[in-house]
């Protein structure tokens, strides 16, 4: 009986919260980064994270990517509504 395994990406993809927020300063805010890992198991990014064996969450990418910008999951880190205009 053969098993598989899911393989992994390059390692060059994956990337710790403090260096993806290093790399994406105007997209990605650290406490956006980790509302969306500590929800990831109900809001579809679950296959982007990666749990190292000292427990340290590694995030692909191009997955992590594809899913904020919209383009896959579902629930989002938006920003608040405060500081909305055009309501009076």
């Amino acid at each position: 009986m053969t098993t598989v395994t899911p393989s992994l990406p390059a390692t060059s993809e994956l990337f710790t919260k403090a260096k993806l927020v290093e790399r994406h300063p105007t997209l990605l805010s650290l406490n956006r980064l980790d509302w969306a890992l500590r929800h990831r198991a109900s809001n579809g990014l679950a296959a982007a994270v990666y749990k190292t064996r000292c427990g340290e969450l590694l995030v692909h990418e191009p997955q992590f990517l594809q899913w904020y910008l919209g383009l896959s999951g579902r629930a989002k880190p938006r920003s608040g509504r405060t500081g909305r205009k055009g309501c009076a």
